[in-house]
């Protein structure tokens, strides 16, 4: 009987850890504008309005960042004209580094200069692409980057 139970026992602790779906907490962070310093909150992460959502987080200390930044531009540009919902995380660095490299892209970015949604998201080092459902079940995940637009689309599935 004992066996039983802690058979029972180990059968519902894989479940619970591995049987679940990975699911992209929400964070309410704020939206920095690039023009003139104004900010207001939304969500980031969790459920989204469409098929598929793309979160994409860099940090301001990053190469890679910084490099991969031309083809986040263009990625993001390209899928919004196609009403496909892109949210760009820059955080995991000082509150006045975050806003600085924030306000270098030609779009409202979100801000996380507290890691937040980074510790959320569970995700390691920086730049990282998910793809998540509308229920925020991440379906895809990217570390790193290409610095080509359609490569990223092949490797996202997007």
């Amino acid at each position: 009987m004992n066996k039983l139970i802690i058979l029972m026992a180990i059968a519902v602790i894989g479940y619970l850890t591995l049987g679940r779906p990975d699911i992209l907490e929400s964070e309410v962070l704020n939206l920095q504008n690039q023009d003139a310093y104004s900010e207001t909150s939304a969500t980031v992460g969790g459920r989204c309005y469409e098929e598929k959502c793309l979160t994409i987080y860099v940090a301001p200390w990053c190469p890679a960042c910084r490099s991969l930044k031309p083809t986040i531009v263009s990625l993001t540009e390209e899928l919004q004209a196609e009403g496909f919902d892109v949210k760009v995380v820059v955080g995991n660095d000082s509150q006045e580094a975050t806003v600085k490299y924030a306000k270098s892209y030609p779009f409202p970015v979100y801000l996380d200069a507290d890691s937040s949604f980074y510790k959320k998201a569970n995700q390691r080092g920086v730049p990282f692409f998910l793809v998540t459902d509308k229920k925020g079940k991440i379906i895809k995940k990217l570390a790193g980057g290409a610095a080509n637009v359609k490569v990223m689309r092949n490797e996202l599935e997007i």
